[in-house]
């Protein structure tokens, strides 16, 4: 089955693999070269930034969606839903629904918004076996 994503720049086509392939590559671990680490208080943490999230999400289940759901302000936080789709090659579609919040007075230089939205696609990959293995 072939499924078209229409771009700017044109038209890209890619094949749907099948469910238990998908699940199998997202149990994969991140190839160590592509994580990131940095402190939080006095411990360092390692992590796999949100790019690098999509795009492995792109080679391993092609035709991926990412959905924000909701954001809303809760006591002096940002509190994002998001839903990963990923489409299979046997018809089902695997959804992964997470939760992230931020710090409205964040040391982060960029919007709390943008920061629990991109922690809750890390979040949602996680669910979907992506990066599970940097959450133990």
């Amino acid at each position: 089955m072939k499924t078209a994503v229409h771009a700017a720049n044109g038209t890209k086509t890619f094949a749907l693999r099948p469910t238990a392939d998908i699940l199998a590559d997202l149990s994969r671990p991140i190839d160590p070269r592509h994580l990131k680490t940095r402190k939080q208080g006095t411990a360092t943490l390692t992590y796999c930034p949100w790019n690098t999230i999509a795009r492995q999400l792109h080679h391993r289940a092609p035709g991926w969606c990412w959905e924000v759901q909701s954001v809303q302000e809760v006591g002096g936080s940002v509190v994002v839903t998001g839903r990963l789709t990923i489409p299979t090659a046997d018809g089902d579609l695997l959804h992964y629904s997470a939760v992230a919040s931020e710090p409205l007075e964040s040391a982060s230089k960029a919007p709390a918004a943008e920061v629990a939205a991109s922690s809750c696609l890390r979040r949602a990959a996680a669910l979907a076996g992506l990066g599970l293995e940097l959450w133990g």
